[in-house]
Formats: C-alpha cells, sequence, structure tokens
C-alpha cells in the first residue's frame, strides 16, 4: 500500500490535516508528518532530516507520496529524497497538489489499495473539484455521458437521505467500499457520470439529499461491487440517519410543545474599529499585531473546541477545530500581509477585507448548506477583530429560565448556554443549516429562526411562548 508524508513549516498545520486525513479512513495507510523546526523562539520552519526520518518510517515498496505546504518545505523534501538510500528514493514520489486538499484525496485513494501514480493523479486533481463547485473553470472535467458504461452494465439505484449528502466523509466511505473489485464502475446522477473510486470526482457530482444516484457496474466482480454498494447505501455510507416507516425519515428534531418564559433580548456589541491609512515605517508593527491576534484566536478557538467536546460532543468540537485550521493557515497570513504593504492599512483593516471577501465567496455558492458557512467565516473575524481592538466578545450571563432573542447568534456564542436556563432562541435572522443551529439542537435548545421583528416587537422580561409544534413566538 502507497503511504503518504506531509511537510509543512507548522507543526499545528500538519497535525490538523493529519486529523483530518485520518477520519477519512480507518485502518489505510499510513501518514506521517515532518513539520516545523525543534527551536521554542522560532518553531516555524522545515527540517530535510525529519523529512527523510519520516519518509523511512512509512516506506513501502508500493510507494511514498510526500506532499508540501511551499518555499523551503520543497527545498528540504527535495534534499531528504537525496539523502535516501537510492533503492528507496526511486518509490518515492514529490507532489505539488495543495497541501490539503491533495492530502485528503491522497489517502482515500491510498487506503484504497491505488498505485503511486492513481495516487499522485488523485492528489493533483484536488483542486479541480472544488473549482468545479465554485462554479470556476476546471481543466478536467468528469465524464458526463452514461452511454460511457459497457453496454451488459448492471445497475442498481439509491436515493441519498444523508442530511448533508455525499460529503467527504460518506464519499470516503464509498471509495473505500468499491476499491476491491475487478469490475469497471462509474456513478451517475442525473445523466453525469464519474469515477466512483475518485473523491475528487465525487465531489464533482455534488451529491445532495435527494438526489437519486445509480451505480453502473460492469466486468468479472460487477455483481459483488453492486451488492456492497447497496449494503453501504444501505447503512447510509455509514452515517447516522434513521427512518421510521417505508418513505418516511427523521434527523434530530427540536422539542415539541409549547415553552413559556421571561424574555431576555441579547444584543452584544461587537468590535468596531476606524480604517486608518499607516506609512511604510509602520508595516511591521501592524504585521506583528496582526500575526498576535491570529495566534490569540487560535487559542480561543482550540480551548472553545475542548469546552464543546466536554458540554456536548466531538462533533460539535470539530466545528471550533476548523474554525482554528481555517484562521491558522499561511496562505491567508500572506495575503493580509500583502494587504498591509501594498494598500499601507491597519491590521484590522487588512483583516476585515481579506476575511469578507471570503465570505462574499460562500455566499455566491449553489449549496446552501455551504452557503451558511458565511457566518463562521464572520464568527472568527469578530473574534480577532476583538484581540485587535482590545474588546474581546462578550459572553452571555443567565440567572433564572429566559427564552433568548437576539438578531443572530454566532457558533462560539452558543457554547456554554445550558438548556436547563436557556429554555429556546428566538433569532430574527439565523439560518436552519448553520452551525448555531446545529449546536442548538446538540444541546437540546429549541431555535426559531427568520422571526422578522421579534426583537422590536418585544421587551426585556416580557412573558412569551415559543410554540416548536407550530414554529412560533406568541408575546404575552
Amino acid at each position: 500500500m502507497v503511504n503518504l508524508v506531509v511537510v509543512s513549516h507548522s507543526a499545528l498545520l500538519a497535525q490538523g490535516v493529519a486529523e483530518l486525513a485520518q477520519q477519512m479512513t480507518q485502518g489505510g495507510c499510513q501518514l506521517a508528518v515532518a513539520a516545523g523546526v525543534d527551536d521554542l523562539d522560532h518553531p516555524i520552519g522545515t527540517d530535510a532530516i525529519k523529512v527523510m526520518e519520516a519518509i523511512e518510517s512509512v516506506y513501502t515498496p508500493s510507494g511514498v507520496l510526500v506532499l508540501m505546504d511551499l518555499g523551503s518545505a520543497l527545498l528540504s523534501a527535495e534534499t531528504a529524497l537525496e539523502l535516501l538510500d537510492p533503492d528507496m528514493a526511486q518509490h518515492v514520489q514529490l507532489c505539488a497538489a495543495p497541501l490539503v486538499e491533495g492530502t485528503l484525496a491522497a489517502v482515500v485513494a491510498a487506503s484504497s489499495g491505488a498505485s503511486l501514480a492513481d495516487v499522485r493523479a488523485e492528489a493533483m486533481g484536488a483542486l479541480i473539484a472544488k473549482a468545479t463547485q465554485l462554479g470556476e473553470e476546471a481543466t478536467a472535467p468528469a465524464s458526463n455521458a452514461v452511454a460511457k458504461a459497457a453496454a451488459d452494465a448492471q445497475s442498481v439505484s439509491w436515493v441519498v437521505r444523508n442530511p448533508n449528502g455525499l460529503h467527504v466523509r460518506p464519499a470516503a466511505k464509498l471509495v473505500e467500499a468499491l476499491a476491491p473489485f475487478a469490475a469497471d464502475l462509474l456513478l451517475e446522477k442525473n445523466g453525469q457520470c464519474v469515477n466512483p473510486r475518485s473523491l475528487n470526482q465525487l465531489a464533482i457530482l455534488q451529491i445532495r439529499k435527494g438526489d437519486t444516484i445509480r451505480l453502473l457496474a460492469s466486468g468479472e466482480q460487477a455483481g459483488e461491487a453492486l451488492d456492497a454498494f447497496m449494503q453501504l447505501a444501505q447503512q447510509h455510507f455509514g452515517e447516522l440517519v434513521t427512518s421510521t416507516s417505508e418513505g418516511e425519515f427523521t434527523g434530530v428534531m427540536v422539542p415539541r410543545g409549547a415553552i413559556s418564559a421571561p424574555l431576555l433580548q441579547w444584543l452584544p456589541a461587537l468590535p468596531v474599529f476606524l480604517p486608518q491609512t499607516i506609512n511604510v515605517e509602520q508595516v511591521a508593527k501592524e504585521r506583528q499585531r496582526l500575526q498576535q491576534a491570529l495566534a490569540q484566536t487560535v487559542a480561543d478557538l482550540q480551548q472553545l473546541a475542548l469546552q464543546a467536546e466536554q458540554q456536548i460532543s466531538a462533533e460539535a468540537a470539530a466545528i471550533f477545530n476548523a474554525h482554528a485550521m481555517l484562521i491558522d493557515d499561511e496562505e491567508l497570513h500572506q495575503a493580509m500581509s500583502a494587504r498591509i504593504e501594498r494598500q499601507l492599512v491597519c491590521a484590522e483593516s487588512a483583516l476585515q477585507d481579506e476575511l469578507m471577501a471570503m465570505v462574499e465567496d460562500y455566499l455566491a455558492l449553489d449549496d446552501e448548506y455551504l452557503r451558511v458557512r458565511e457566518l463562521d467565516i464572520r464568527d472568527i473575524l469578530n473574534r480577532i477583530l476583538g484581540h485587535l481592538t482590545g474588546l474581546p466578545p462578550v459572553s452571555l450571563s443567565v440567572s433564572g429560565e429566559i427564552i433568548l432573542l437576539a438578531n443572530e447568534l454566532l457558533p462560539s456564542q452558543m457554547i456554554g448556554l445550558n438548556h436547563r436556563q436557556v429554555k429556546g432562541i428566538c433569532l430574527s435572522k439565523g439560518h436552519i443549516m448553520s452551525h448555531s443551529a446545529i449546536l442548538a439542537k446538540e444541546l437540546d435548545i429549541p431555535m426559531l429562526v427568520g422571526a422578522l421583528g421579534c426583537l422590536e416587537a418585544s421587551r426585556n422580561g416580557q412573558n412569551a411562548i415559543l410554540d416548536t409544534a407550530i414554529g412560533a413566538l406568541k408575546l404575552q
């Protein structure tokens, strides 16, 4: 089996990538990390000896694929190849794929038993899937004709019930399940066909809840492949999706009934700043301020993840671990740093301009589930601005039982809420697919979203009834 090595300047970044990759497969390929340098004061960097030792630790004659972030990571990897035994080095390849997307695609392909060349091809194709989902031009589009299936192909169909469709984890399960069979396979949705043994190709197909997918198989083990597909599909591709009767499915449900309690309007102040221009001599200082705020934010998010895991679940913690990975990104740091130098603006302006551009990118997506992730970006933005301005986020303090009214709640503001005190939540904005709503469900707190005018028409302390059966707030 092909194994992988991740080379990065940052130990935290590499560990995060490894953690994501390990969720894709269980008992699959091995992944070693060579990241950072042994200098407590300046830990960012790469070490060729570490890279060589990482390759040796997972070496197999099937091959080792090495993925790197940028700059000196490439040089360290090339030096490591020169230091390796020549017989070993000939089975090691360096890959120019993007670190996160490439590693995830590669680990799924490698764990399915793909060759070194095929694993490398999957890694290199990782950005094609993302570009296709964002509506950008892709250089290698998926096959789009059912006619490409063999004339004697057999097929089975399935209506996807997974709440978020075949996102990366269930898609990885499908790749793994179909890997062993000697059969030619195509997965079809609405006339478009892709290779179901490719995580990238499955991402391009954008399979959502309610979509009908069809597996076409021909060859020696076509029947076995179809059986394996149906068995996995009936298990909802490794996710928990319960059904009550034929044609009826349930997910996570808020409690039904009427909840009566006084209202608490919560309108926390958000960090604000006055955009400022700077001179060239101030660029280094603003960059330093930004880096300190980013580091403080990553520490905050790691603490939130720990608190979420203790209070709610590992899945809830994963939200804030993902936030930490998103902000602890070297390319994002470089983009903000470049704004400071190019536009001669303060750290706050560079941060806001960069992250709000990211928000706009999310809002432009067709996929509603991904579109509402813009709230996560704004949550991160407010936290970093809090560190820059000295006005950190205000936590909610509750005494007694209340129904919480707010314009919207950020995911981080959900942590610490208790269903014994916060009996329900009513938002004038919000979205049922947001991470805030998902956390409310896990906290067993009913949440009503999109209740326009609820804040203006009510007052603090006023009694109200939140009727979760019909989704309405009744003022008393």
